[in-house]
């Protein structure tokens, strides 16, 4: 799917659930904080941004402007009222917006129609959120379904930004005072009931990481950015960013601007068997002399294994295994360029532990200043080496 959305925007011109992991691999136990799980839906269309248009049934740009979900998933600790805990908000990219599991069948609309459903692809990073908000913080993952049915390009890192955005001016209002569009708004993940989570004072948030997935990456990229620090929302203040098999920008020219984050700290996963994904954010934060700057390496890593939802152990409609296989040989993979050399494949479980490892290591550090991760960070100690092989590679910030 991704591939061939990916291939269709060339020709048109448009580009300008696993647990938390345990064991000895981890870099810590975490502090075993009990963790809730709640939802939101303000509805598919209660958000625009001015000039992301979405496309009629011919596939031509409507006049209209996109309608956007307002939905996330939230983790937090228990006992997180007037806390003033460390908030990391997730973002995932470009898939299928909407399906019908008894049929299989896929669409990219949105809103959707019929029988067919909306793709809960925030739900997809459910051990991401589990494992950082059993350590202290409150995690909130956004869905983009109406982001990915519109316009592609600039445009669309713009438009999920200004996703992010708006999710934390909520936020605040609620943190702060209790009020807005999320006062009421929550159910329990798993029954569905009303729930009062008690937010009021529970975050800070100027101590706040991104994260993004694929597409999203993109996005968060553009969100952090230092061209566009005026555009955060008051009260808010990023502290760190990771871009998760980031899709990279179009371009590494001045025009790349938009997209560099040299400011905060910078941190990239790169799949060994993923065809998204490089070290271009690390080479802009060098160029913009960013002193905190690391990209791993994960060897066998594919890229859809990282959502639970897009994967191909969902069996859901849309889940695949991105990976590139030598014919008969599923146990080897390569991104989809290079089959020169080939690497063994990392499982499902087996990815999202190595992600869990190093992101929650990432945001503790620079979220809550746990210096016990600094050797993790560095590369001196390999927490995931039972799993697969980790390259840590740091970026000197360029000289003036």
């Amino acid at each position: 799917m991704r591939r061939m959305l990916l291939a269709v925007a060339l020709i048109l011109g448009l580009l300008a659930a696993a647990p938390p992991p345990t064991g000895a691999a981890a870099p810590d136990r975490s502090r075993g904080q009990q963790v809730r799980v709640f939802d939101y839906d303000l509805g598919d269309s209660a958000y625009h941004v001015a000039k992301f248009h979405g496309f009629d049934k011919h596939g031509m740009p409507t006049k209209s402007l996109a309608p956007l979900e307002l939905i996330g998933r939230v983790y937090a600790p228990a006992h997180s009222a007037g806390r003033r805990l460390p908030m990391v908000v997730m973002a995932h990219g470009l898939f299928w917006s909407c399906a019908d599991d008894a049929t299989g069948r896929t669409t990219g609309d949105w809103p959707c129609r019929g029988r067919l459903e909306g793709i809960h692809s925030e739900r997809g990073y459910d051990y991401l959120g589990r494992t950082l908000a059993a350590r202290g913080m409150v995690v909130v993952s956004i869905s983009a379904n109406g982001v990915n049915a519109g316009e592609l390009g600039e445009i669309a890192d713009r438009a999920r930004a200004a996703l992010v955005y708006q999710h934390l001016r909520m936020w605040r209002a609620l943190v702060e005072r209790g009020t807005g569009p999320l006062a009421g708004a929550f159910t329990d993940a798993r029954t569905g009931r009303p729930a009062a989570p008690g937010f009021r004072r529970a975050i800070d948030l100027q101590d706040v990481g991104l994260l993004g997935h694929s597409r999203g990456g993109r996005g968060v990229m553009w969100a952090a950015a230092d061209k566009h620090r005026d555009l955060v929302p008051d009260g808010v203040r990023f502290t760190a960013v990771f871009g998760l098999a980031a899709a990279g920008p179009p371009f590494m020219d001045k025009r790349a601007r938009r997209v560099k984050v040299s400011r905060i700290p910078v941190m990239t996963w790169i799949g060994g068997c993923d065809a998204t994904g490089d070290d271009s954010y690390n080479q802009l934060a060098q160029r913009g002399g960013d002193p905190v700057n690391i990209a791993i390496t994960v060897h066998g890593a594919n890229h859809n294994n990282l959502n639970s939802r897009w994967s191909a152990h969902s069996g859901l409609p849309g889940g695949e295994d991105d990976a590139a296989h030598p014919v008969g040989r599923p146990g080897r993979c390569y991104d989809g360029f290079d089959d020169s050399e080939l690497q063994k494949t990392l499982g499902y479980r087996a990815e999202q532990r190595v992600a869990s490892i190093y992101i929650n290591a990432f945001f503790a550090r620079y979220l809550q200043g746990d210096r016990r991760y600094d050797d993790v960070l560095a590369g001196d100690r390999k927490p995931a080496r039972k799993l697969t092989q980790v390259d840590v590679r740091h970026y000197r910030p360029a000289r003036p």
